[in-house]
């Protein structure tokens, strides 16, 4: 089951709960007539694989129903953007983005977990926390003409969904079988199920040689890591270990991955799955083609390989879940 760990579900909720008090269900206001709740609030990626931005027009779709200007709305919204956990709210300050953009930075960011510091050489390289989902001063909010909100995740909110991901189960699904697959020999599966042996034959050597530990267990085939836990994904408090372009272009695609995974699909629309498997090997392959892990990386970094190989078992797993439950086919170890 992914669903608790997809992004978008999760900021969708998170907007609606923010959109100003005459939308809320029931509400009859202003205008030349009633104002009523969204039926679906628009959300989409941005096309940049080197950032974690979702955008959102909804302020140009409430426009539409009263006389407030999207841009008031949607900084009335960004106000209401709301940490789930202190309830703490975020003040917008305005900063030279563009000509009438907005951008909130976090109200109450001296209320979250500080980095333990121990001299400048020394950080804790672990994310902040484990809270789920990603707190709102983990994001970066922009309000941009004319009246769309940018929701940019923070190093340390990717940080927290990496470990997240790392130690989630993508296997158990209570969700029922929609039915057979279409014929798996009309398809072709080799360059994803070789991106998985790929992956597993990297973890396995990771484990001999003690750069990680993996958890035993034989129905798996390729087990959890355990150590280091948590893996350290941070090299400073506010920036990953991770920011080579193939890495940040894996970490964006396992995200998306996950996003397209909490959406239930008919038995008639599964072939959908297939791209999404293959746009996530061939980002794998890139990122192995171009991110080292031995050699000097392991003697003189032995944290960013161990973060790569954190990102490795989580494209492990998500193509595992992708090739056996959603294409119907098998994830071989090794080819």
């Amino acid at each position: 089951m992914v669903e608790p760990l997809a992004i978008a579900p999760v900021l969708l909720a998170q907007l609606q709960q923010a959109i100003p008090s005459p939308w809320t269900p029931g509400d009859r206001s202003g205008g030349s007539g009633p104002l009523t709740w969204p039926q679906s609030i628009p959300l989409y990626r941005a096309k940049d694989s080197q950032r974690i931005l979702y955008i959102s027009p909804v302020a140009l779709q409430l426009a539409k129903q009263g006389s407030m200007p999207p841009l008031e709305i949607a900084q009335a919204i960004a106000q209401g953007f709301r940490d789930p956990e202190s309830g703490c709210q975020r003040s917008i300050k305005t900063h030279r983005l563009k000509p009438g953009a907005t951008q909130t930075k976090p109200a109450c960011a001296g209320s979250s977990r500080k980095s333990t510091f121990t001299n400048r050489m020394e950080y804790d390289s672990r994310p902040p926390d484990l809270d789920f989902p990603i707190a709102a001063h983990h994001w970066i909010l922009s309000v941009m003409p004319p009246g769309k909100l940018y929701l940019e995740l923070t190093d340390p909110g990717i940080a927290i969904w990496l470990q997240r991901a790392l130690l989630w189960d993508f296997q158990p699904d209570p969700t029922p079988d929609p039915g057979p697959f279409p014929a798996v020999e009309s398809l072709d599966l080799f360059p994803i199920q070789y991106a998985h042996a790929r992956c597993c034959t990297l973890l396995r050597l990771a484990h001999r040689e003690g750069l990680i530990t993996l958890e035993t267990s034989a129905h798996q085939g390729i087990g959890a890591v355990t150590a280091p836990d948590p893996t350290p994904w941070l090299e400073s408090p506010t920036h990953l270990k991770l920011h080579h372009p193939a890495e940040r272009a894996l970490i964006s695609r396992a995200i998306a991955t996950v996003d397209a995974l909490s959406s239930p699909l008919s038995s008639t629309q599964l072939t959908s799955r297939v791209p999404v498997a293959t746009l996530l090997s061939q980002d794998f392959l890139t990122f192995y083609a171009q991110c080292q892990i031995w050699g000097s990386v392991q003697s003189q970094d032995p944290n960013l390989a161990q973060a790569r190989l954190g990102l490795i078992s989580i494209t492990q797993k998500l193509l595992k879940r992708l090739l056996e439950k959603d294409l119907s086919s098998f994830a071989p170890l090794e080819l």
